[in-house]
């Protein structure tokens, strides 16, 4: 992972604007990736290697044509750093550099939409799922693909709520778990006795016993935690040393390596961690998305998470951000070519009328009435075991879903 970072750090020391000759100079074409490099870089690598993947693939196959001029896309990566403001920044130097389109996290997009919307940009979230961010009306150039945080606690609400338990609901002081709290808190609004008690939790502290002692002493028989990686590790690790095993739930940042890294020396205690994520295989089964991860594996090598199974396998990662970035990069394509112009106004509205196959099988677009590429219908769960993880078997959805193999 350490090695990860500083090429991830030194490509992003790379990026420099182009100035503003269009947004084809010389037959070629930008696609920005304004992703958490500092701070985050499992996600900020995972999305800049699915934007790259795609391009690649595109650029191999004779690039993108429009008309009688055939381009090639160029990706060009900056780091947010987790920060609005700096988000704010790398907005300027990509619209300076002629992007036709920003791929992001969702770092700072109340703040850039406006910016983007000037040029008739679009920015493409593909792992923030905060409410909000995307409004087909008001925010007419903002697209995201990935799961939503208004369908994942809805998911949760339906699910947790008549199993009878007494919820702690808990998240982080992050602008992630902010958001996240407040779908939390709509989702079981109208069940208020399944709720034994809502805590914030500084993002920033590596021991929450205290805070962890007093969930327990509220009655909560679960706690579902809507926060960053690290804060989820502080979680199992504060509730675990008190000898205390509540199930514990958890967003998609429940996937992270970063926990499992963390908890390497008491693997133990992430077994029964449960996450809510968008599904990696559609209906007409594991083929496409293996494919996928295939070509991936093939062009980065597996993502290693760092640790072992009990039996000594090393654990992968199934690319699923990559995934997201990767289907962007061929919407992006298709309205390119569908609006037959690289006008920055004609391709923002093509981007409203087209649809493509996803890397797992899933139709992949957007519509005049929905900037959102994974529907709250294709939210699933997963429960990890043995430092890996499969689908519930307790919610319909989920217990229809196959393993995705983990380890090799």
């Amino acid at each position: 992972m350490r090695r990860t970072v500083l090429v991830l750090a030194g490509l992003a020391l790379l990026v420099s604007g182009c100035g503003k000759s269009g947004p084809a100079s010389s037959g070629s074409v930008v696609l920005a990736v304004d992703v958490p490099v500092t701070g985050s870089p499992y996600v900020a690598q995972t999305i800049r290697q699915g934007v790259a993947l795609a391009t690649a693939g595109i650029n191999s196959g004779g690039g993108l044509v429009i008309g009688n001029q055939s381009y090639r896309l160029r990706v060009k990566l900056y780091d947010n750093h987790l920060s609005a403001r700096r988000a704010v920044e790398d907005t300027r130097s990509a619209l300076s550099a002629n992007a036709v389109a920003i791929v992001t996290d969702g770092t700072g997009v109340d703040a850039t939409w406006q910016i983007a919307n000037q040029r008739h940009v679009p920015l493409a979230i593909v792992h923030d799922g905060g409410s909000g961010l995307v409004d087909v009306e008001k925010r007419s150039n903002v697209f995201r693909i990935a799961p939503t945080n208004h369908g994942i606690a809805f998911r949760y609400a339906e699910y947790l709520i008549p199993k009878g338990l007494k919820i702690g609901l808990l998240h982080d002081d992050s602008a992630y778990g902010q958001e996240g709290s407040a779908d939390i808190g709509r989702a079981f609004s109208e069940n208020p006795r399944s709720v034994a008690i809502r805590m914030t939790l500084p993002a920033g502290a590596t021991d929450l016993s205290p805070q962890i002692l007093r969930a327990k002493r509220s009655g909560a028989t679960a706690l579902l935690v809507w926060a960053q990686p690290p804060a989820i590790a502080s979680v199992l690790t504060a509730a675990r040393s008190l000898g205390w095993n509540v199930p514990v739930y958890a967003p998609p940042t429940g996937a992270d390596p970063y926990i499992r890294q963390r908890l390497a020396d008491h693997p133990s205690w992430v077994d029964g961690l449960t996450f809510a994520g968008g599904r990696l295989t559609a209906e007409i089964g594991t083929a496409p998305f293996e494919s996928f991860e295939s070509e991936y594996e093939s062009t980065y090598g597996a993502d290693k998470v760092g640790v072992r199974t009990a039996g000594g396998k090393p654990v992968l990662q199934p690319p699923e951000l990559a995934m997201y970035a990767y289907d962007f990069a061929h919407v992006l394509v298709a309205a390119l070519t569908r609006a037959g112009s690289l006008d920055q106004a004609k391709v923002l509205a093509a981007l409203s009328q087209v649809t493509t196959q996803g890397a797992n099988g899933d139709e992949r677009g957007f519509n005049q009435h929905s900037h959102e590429g994974v529907v709250d219908d294709d939210v699933y769960f997963a429960r990890f075991h043995d430092m890996t993880y499969a689908p519930v078997k307790d919610d319909p959805l989920s217990s229809t879903l196959p393993s995705i193999p983990q380890t090799r």
